[in-house]
């Protein structure tokens, strides 16, 4: 008699079934651990060794890839690293420039005077009458190194910020400010401040009246001007305080021999009675040179201005001198034997134009004033080139009469500064350079691609000390990364089971005789 098989198939089904579940048990989790490292993927920190050149076309949403594309590197190369390029300079920089001859130079005169022989290099139109503008300055400065201390304290009167005009330059002084003489210097000189001017100028009338008396009821006669129609100084007595400043630096242009000048202010505000000529402005500037500080303060090209009662802090405000040929005193080119661009003083008004007056050291040792004035007022622009093609042309000549080398350095070398007593040049220079610009040895600059484009230079096999040691997973996001073991542990354990489980049911109906039946 046949034997039966006793098992009820419904057990057989069970058992598929288990094993089915534990199959999509063990798929779910795999998908669980697998949308678990799309974090990871997304922000870079797995990334694939194995990049084919077909990536490119799904490259636009990553940055590195997309730079490879840009520099034209092939996307299989292994990434170079970024401070491999080639920093080497390519030539950025100022230019050279051509100055204007003095043919080209359009200006009303100007005058250049070697201090030390006292011979005039060059001129034009030396004794033409012209107004001075902020060029005024130059005497106002004077006096108050003759009248003033430097630490004493001046309070700014109202009368004096009433004086000035809208639009105007400024230092930037309000009514009822305590400050230095010193600052109101570099105050007058620097930014041209038309405030500081008439703070010193009533500071200087009321020494002069404190030194010397009260001012004359009557005004001196001055030697007649050239001009018939000049008036002569006004009456002191219906002077203010700039007024008599007025009248005490119209005494010092007749003190020194001047008799085609006449001031009224000392800012140098347009006035048809407020004149010089450039060989005059030339000889107020001598006079002034005479000053020690005065030559420290026009050197200057820019100012701190310390606090005071009105502005809290040091350094409130920064002023730069308006005299370019200070900063840049290249510009007159290394061939015109300029050893030092000293210092001097600009002025510009609508009417009277632009100009400069300034002190120069040629490289034999020579003082050379130069005063360019009235350079039209449309051309103001120009005014720089204009006095640079003056100075040089006028170095020029000086070095021709006395070829003497007697001052070491160039104009640059020798450069004015502004700094506090021992915080000035140590008379040491060194060749500094900035780091990373100097290239190791191993890493070349890689040729330019046809198209132009530059590539970044081969990385070197040789680590970079600059570059960070890169951390693994597991310092970087350990909550992740147990979490995962957790999840592989499991999916491991029930495949197991599974496997186990599979091979004692197929050992099963081998002993009892069972075929498979598929449902």
């Amino acid at each position: 008699m046949m034997h039966r098989n006793k098992t009820h198939p419904y057990r057989d089904i069970r058992s598929r079934f288990s094993r089915r579940f534990s199959v999509i048990l063990s798929a779910i989790l795999v998908a669980v651990i697998a949308f678990s490292y799309l974090p990871a993927l997304s922000s870079g920190l797995i990334a694939s060794d194995d990049t084919s050149a077909s990536d490119n076309k799904t490259s636009a949403s990553d940055t590195s890839d997309t730079a490879q594309a840009v520099s034209g590197q092939d996307s299989t190369a292994t990434t170079t690293d970024p401070y491999s390029v080639d920093g080497s300079s390519k030539g950025v920089g100022q230019q050279v420039l051509e100055l204007p001859s003095l043919d080209q130079v359009q200006c009303a005169s100007y005058y250049c005077y070697d201090r030390t022989t006292g011979e005039v290099l060059i001129s034009k139109e030396e004794n033409k009458k012209i107004y001075p503008a902020s060029m005024t300055k130059i005497m106002t400065l004077a006096l108050a190194m003759e009248y003033l201390e430097p630490d004493e304290v001046i309070t700014v009167s109202k009368t004096a910020m009433d004086a000035t005009t809208p639009n105007s330059t400024m230092m930037g002084l309000v009514a009822g400010e305590q400050i230095e003489a010193n600052e109101l210097y570099f105050g007058l000189m620097l930014p041209s401040g038309n405030d500081a001017a008439n703070v010193l100028a009533e500071e200087i009338a009321k020494h002069y009246n404190a030194s010397k008396g009260a001012l004359p009821t009557t005004t001196p006669k001055p030697t007649p001007p050239t001009d018939p129609n000049t008036p002569l100084t006004e009456d002191p007595n219906t002077f203010s305080l700039i007024g008599q400043f007025a009248y005490i630096a119209n005494m010092k242009i007749q003190a020194l021999g001047l008799t085609n000048s006449h001031f009224v202010n000392p800012n140098g505000l347009q006035n048809e009675n407020h004149y010089t000529t450039a060989k005059e402005l030339a000889m107020m500037f001598d006079y002034a040179l005479n000053f020690e500080d005065f030559c420290r303060v026009i050197s200057t090209p820019t100012h701190f201005f310390k606090a005071d009662n009105k502005h809290s802090f040091d350094g409130w405000k920064v002023v730069k001198n308006t005299n370019n040929l200070l900063t840049d005193p290249w510009i007159l080119g290394e061939d015109c034997h300029c050893a030092q661009v000293f210092g001097g003083k600009t002025g510009t008004t609508k009417t009277a134009g632009t100009g400069m007056t300034l002190l120069t050291i040629n490289e034999n040792g020579h003082e050379i004033i130069t005063t360019v004035c009235g350079i039209p007022y449309d051309l103001a622009d120009h005014q720089t080139v204009y006095v640079a093609a003056v100075v040089r042309q006028a170095n020029i000549v000086c070095w021709e009469n006395d070829p003497v080398h007697q001052v070491d350095g160039n104009v640059v070398d020798n450069r004015g500064y502004n700094a506090p007593d021992g915080q000035g040049p140590s008379g040491e220079r060194s060749n500094i350079t900035v780091s990373g610009q100097d290239h190791p040895e191993d890493t070349e600059p890689s040729a330019p691609s046809e198209t132009a484009q530059t590539e970044p230079a081969a990385t070197s096999s040789a680590p970079i000390e600059q570059k960070e040691e890169k951390k693994s997973l597991f310092e970087e996001h350990p909550v992740m990364v147990i979490i995962l073991v957790v999840l592989a542990v499991i999916v491991v354990t029930v495949l197991v089971i599974t496997c186990i489980s599979i091979s004692k049911t197929r050992r099963r109906r081998r002993k009892m005789g069972i075929r498979k039946i598929n449902f």
